[in-house]
């Protein structure tokens, strides 16, 4: 009997301070964990929060990486991944950057090796990473930077990670039929008028998430069971304000009940969300 299959998905760190994403899936006795971006500040708290929130009496299988911007993975990452030998997985392009912005010898501490990390590029757009299936979506972000969301097949399950981006033409294809999706909420549009910062044009804005979400409900067979808002900003967005102008862009339909929508904290995770076949 091959057991019960479960599928688990928790945000621990979500916004320009740090993003950290973990999958657990569980067949029987059988756990695979992967971690999507590990932006953290220091290696002391990469380990702190691996070790307290993670656990790491089960091993890692991997981190997939959406682009190399420090918030999403840096030097103290690599360090750690390095250290607990946990392989690192993103896009050729990404990798180039990665190296270029944290494993340049010249900038190097003389005892680091930069050929002791493991680095490894996606092999296609679909590859599997143990028991997950994984799209790569090329998205656009910042000027020079690339970004991938990805689409995760689990089983009977569907997931989204979409954050970093700010053309939503490049998600919608992909939202349909998703059982999870967690999507990029990163600002309000007044409270950016108010508080200009350039860097959040390169963002996606609360009420066009709403607008996603709502394609997401009208163009799939059943609606996600689980939205996570994610990357608010700290002087651009509040998280109450997120989840309203989201719930007022699906408009007089209203969000589906069977829906549940969380806001992902910048500091802190928010209860696992399991998804089962």
């Amino acid at each position: 009997m091959r057991g019960r299959v479960m599928l688990l998905f928790q945000s621990l760190r979500s916004g320009s301070s740090g993003n950290l994403l973990l999958l657990e899936s569980r067949r029987g006795a059988r756990v695979t964990r992967l971690l999507i971006d590990c932006g953290l500040p220091s290696q002391r708290a990469c380990l702190r929060i691996l070790e307290e929130e993670v656990g790491l009496r089960e091993p890692l299988a991997g981190l997939l990486v959406t682009h190399a911007h420090s918030d999403h993975v840096n030097y103290s990452t690599l360090r750690v991944m390095a250290r607990l030998g946990v392989p690192v997985h993103a896009h050729a392009a990404t990798l180039k950057e990665i190296h270029r912005r944290y494993l340049d010898p010249e900038r190097l501490p003389r005892a680091v090796d930069p050929d002791s990390f493991d680095l490894r590029p996606f092999p296609a757009a679909t590859f599997s990473l143990g028991p997950f299936r994984v799209q790569a979506l090329r998205v656009p972000h910042a000027p020079r930077v690339t970004t991938h969301a990805f689409r995760i097949d689990h089983g009977n399950r569907r997931l989204l990670i979409a954050s970093d981006f700010h053309d939503p033409e490049a998600i919608a294809p992909h939202i349909g039929d998703c059982d999870l999706v967690y999507l990029e909420a990163n600002h309000d549009r007044e409270l950016l008028r108010r508080h200009y910062n350039p860097a959040s044009l390169y963002h996606l804005p609360n009420r066009t998430a709403g607008l996603l979400l709502r394609h997401a409900c009208l163009a799939g067979r059943r609606p996600p069971t689980a939205v996570v808002l994610a990357h608010l900003s700290e002087e651009r967005n509040r998280p109450a304000l997120a989840r309203e102008t989201v719930v007022q862009a699906f408009g007089a339909t209203g969000l589906p009940a069977e829906v549940t929508l969380v806001t992902a904290p910048r500091h802190a995770a928010i209860p696992p969300i399991l998804l089962e076949p």
